[in-house]
């Protein structure tokens, strides 16, 4: 029998799936949602976001209670949704079906997220008998609040380690061999050129640091009087045959970080005239839809003139 689903809340959030969908199924990032409401939630030992039959009690005042437990999840490049059986409300067990469906979805359109939650159920009278315990019009306004304390928390930066960055990776086929791409991309003058703006670009040698691995030239790019944006080589990494990466650690002006510090690329080996190359960046968590397309256009742009450029010698 096809299901009745009832929307509980939706919300457009201003900012990419690529982070909305990773924090809003992250330990972390949600215990720090409940800290700032007067509704908490707990998981079960040995329970997470992602496994099937994992738990979780959402608690609050009065001793309300609800007791969730995952049934299955959908996750693919434009959503990410879990669905859970409604078990106990209350401290009683319940013997009608409901469930819950959590669900982040991508607007293509802008790059913004959608979020999502609903009830589902087959009958009118799981519903009727639901709300002897809470009203759906008062958890229609617990979800609210609490989305609202997902968007402060998302408007806030955060320097918390413990809340992953936004990766963006790119990759593309070269027509040249591993190491030829890698000397290629390891001269930063030869993409200034790729760009055309090796008359406005300088490019400088840098002091290397003490802790910095001497072997390996730091520098820095001057776009104008006003932007310095300095690179330093954290890593080379070679496996004969297969393999050469590279990782920067990014700065801007007094050596703060950049809006992407770290950049990684890697150039593997297909063959004597074939290469790949992945470009790996990563980004704050809350940055807004539109500067994430911004950013995501521009790199695109610049290994894509890079490659092409290349490939011409």
């Amino acid at each position: 029998m096809e299901k009745i689903s009832k929307q509980l809340i939706i919300r457009n959030l201003e900012y990419p799936f690529e982070s909305v969908h990773i924090l809003l199924f992250n330990s972390d990032f949600i215990n720090k949602v409940y800290e700032n409401t007067e509704y908490k939630i707990k998981s079960f030992i040995g329970s997470d976001w992602s496994i099937k039959n994992s738990g979780f009690s959402f608690y609050g005042p009065n001793g309300f209670n609800i007791v969730f437990v995952l049934l299955s999840i959908t996750k693919n490049d434009f959503i990410r949704e879990n669905n859970y059986l409604l078990t106990q409300i209350n401290n009683e067990r319940l013997n009608f079906g409901l469930e819950a469906q959590f669900s982040v979805i991508k607007n293509t359109s802008d790059s913004t997220s959608i979020v999502e939650v609903r009830l589902n159920y087959q009958f009118d009278d799981d519903l009727k008998m639901f709300e002897k315990y809470i009203k759906i019009s008062q958890l229609k306004e617990i979800y609210n609040k609490i989305m609202d304390s997902i968007q402060i928390l998302f408007n806030q930066s955060s320097g918390d380690n413990k809340i992953p960055k936004l990766i963006l990776n790119q990759s593309f086929i070269i027509k040249k061999n591993y190491k030829e791409a890698f000397n290629f991309f390891f001269n930063w003058n030869n993409i200034s050129k790729a760009l055309k703006t090796d008359k406005g670009w300088k490019i400088v040698n840098g002091e290397n640091d003490e802790k910095d691995k001497k072997q390996y030239k730091n520098f820095y790019i001057l776009i104008n009087s006003d932007i310095k944006i300095n690179y330093r080589v954290k890593s080379i990494n070679k496996v004969k045959n297969e393999k050469i990466e590279i990782v920067y650690d990014k700065s801007g002006k007094n050596h703060l970080p950049a809006l992407n510090n770290y950049i990684k690329f890697t150039f593997f080996n297909i063959n004597k005239n074939l290469s790949l190359f992945l470009y790996e960046t990563h980004l704050p968590y809350n940055i807004s839809s539109s500067l994430y397309k911004t950013v995501s256009y521009y790199l695109f742009y610049c290994n894509n003139q890079s490659k092409k450029y290349i490939e011409n010698l």
